[in-house]
């Protein structure tokens, strides 16, 4: 247990202060990521599972893809009532104990693992190739509401999960939570990349 201690203390000690600039170029880099993973892959191997259970890359991505679409909605209210609130400020913003926590458990391995809510599982699209066309455009539109932010204080007001009731968050830590479960799904998909085998693969160019 003291070993699951110095991890979350390490890892939590290297989140520093934060603007919006600085989550929107978090998510940017998981954009870029995004594109190098799926860079060369064709339809069937973006839809290649491991094995039962597993997601492929593309289930994956809409994975990543519905669980924006779900919270944008919950989102644009929370700004809103902090505009309506007036609710100003300029950062930079710290996360504390409870928002480090729950980015360490977004991130890490988890020690229990749980099933995504019937609310979040992946839907995906016809072709696996649009997949990653269609989380980007979703990635954009989360940018679009940290550019909505600025200006406005993130840590001011709590507001509760579409997913589960009981669970409050501040802008500050959805937005943090937020790139780290994409993250978390990337270095999956990375893994199921890596497990392909060689009779799925085709050369790259």
């Amino acid at each position: 247990m003291l070993g699951l201690t110095d991890r979350f203390l390490n890892a939590t000690d290297r989140i520093p202060l934060a603007k919006t600039v600085e989550l929107s170029e978090a998510a940017l880099a998981v954009d870029s990521e995004a594109r190098e993973l799926c860079a060369g892959l064709s339809d069937e191997q973006l839809a290649w599972c491991p094995h039962p259970g597993k997601w492929s890359i593309a289930q994956n991505l809409a994975h990543l893809r519905r669980t924006t679409e779900v919270f944008l909605p919950v989102i644009d209210s929370a700004l809103e009532t902090s505009k309506a609130l007036k609710l100003h400020s300029d950062g930079p913003f710290g996360l504390g104990l409870y928002g480090r926590l729950l980015v360490w458990r977004t991130e890490g391995r988890p020690i229990i693992r749980m099933q995504a809510p019937e609310l979040l599982q992946p839907r995906p699209l016809s072709s696996p190739s649009s997949e990653l066309e269609h989380f980007l455009i979703s990635q954009a539109a989360m940018r679009q509401r940290l550019a909505g932010a600025v200006g406005l204080d993130l840590t001011a007001r709590r507001f509760s999960s579409p997913v589960v009731s009981y669970f409050r968050v501040n802008l500050l830590e959805f937005f943090y939570v937020f790139n780290a479960h994409s993250r978390r799904h990337l270095c999956q998909a990375s893994n199921v990349r890596r497990a392909m085998p060689a009779a799925t693969q085709r050369a790259e160019a």
